[in-house]
């Protein structure tokens, strides 16, 4: 069986190597952010399984950014919280929270808890999330492949990052700040040109395949839009 990977997202040094000492002998993989540029980073670069969250952090809170990490990775998220309030934890489950546990109640039930949703995400995701698909087009983000008709385009690694969010999120705006959390773990700047060039590269890379460069659509100092009923080739 495969081991599970876990991304703690912790800003105290020595609880984070607590949980990432007490998990890796549970035997997962482990990744640990101490602030939630790091956290999306992992979120976007590595497989993730599961996460588990703190709620205060050094420039935000777990809270404010769980939406965010959740758009990137669409794992569960499990608030590892010391505050103990009830506003606190029904704001953290009705932000998109998974559970809320207490630090106080200890590692094991946080381990239990982890167990319970991890079976039940297997269950509800039978497929892999290294693939996307639409029309017939078919991205395997592992491999930096798109396939079209026959064709395999090979993309670069952050080609494949954009391309695979705009698929995830096809018919929705997508915008600077959140393409440049997955590709980088921080706001667009607002002057980097970076990301224009690299929708500029695929679009180029998917005419060559016969797709509409208007497939994917610039909205003016929004963001960009994927298509899908101009996401096919021609």
């Amino acid at each position: 069986m495969k081991a599970k990977s876990i991304l703690i997202v912790e800003d105290d040094l020595f609880t984070s190597r607590l949980i990432n000492t007490f998990f890796e002998r549970k035997g997962f993989i482990t990744y640990q952010a101490y602030d939630s540029g790091a956290a999306f980073m992992y979120a976007a670069d590595k497989k993730i399984d599961m996460i588990i969250l703190d709620v205060t952090l050094p420039s935000d809170s777990g809270v404010s950014i769980i939406q965010k990490l959740k758009s990137i990775s669409s794992c569960p998220v499990i608030f590892y919280s010391s505050i103990a309030t009830e506003e606190m934890e029904i704001k953290a489950l009705e932000i998109g929270g998974d559970d809320y546990i207490n630090k106080q109640r200890g590692l094991n039930v946080l381990y239990t808890r982890i167990n319970r949703l991890l079976s039940k995400d297997a269950i509800e995701n039978e497929t892999t999330s290294a693939t996307v698909s639409i029309n017939n087009i078919l991205l395997n983000a592992e491999l930096s492949q798109c396939h079209i008709d026959g064709k395999i385009i090979e993309l670069q690694k952050k080609e494949t990052k954009v391309l695979d969010f705009l698929m995830r999120h096809k018919n929705n705006l997508v915008n600077r700040d959140e393409i440049s959390y997955v590709l980088n773990g921080y706001a667009y700047d607002g002057w980097s040109r970076s990301i224009d060039l690299i929708i500029c590269r695929l679009r180029k890379k998917l005419k060559a395949a016969n797709i509409p460069e208007g497939a994917i659509k610039s909205l003016r100092g929004k963001g960009y839009s994927l298509i899908e009923q101009e996401f096919i080739a021609t």
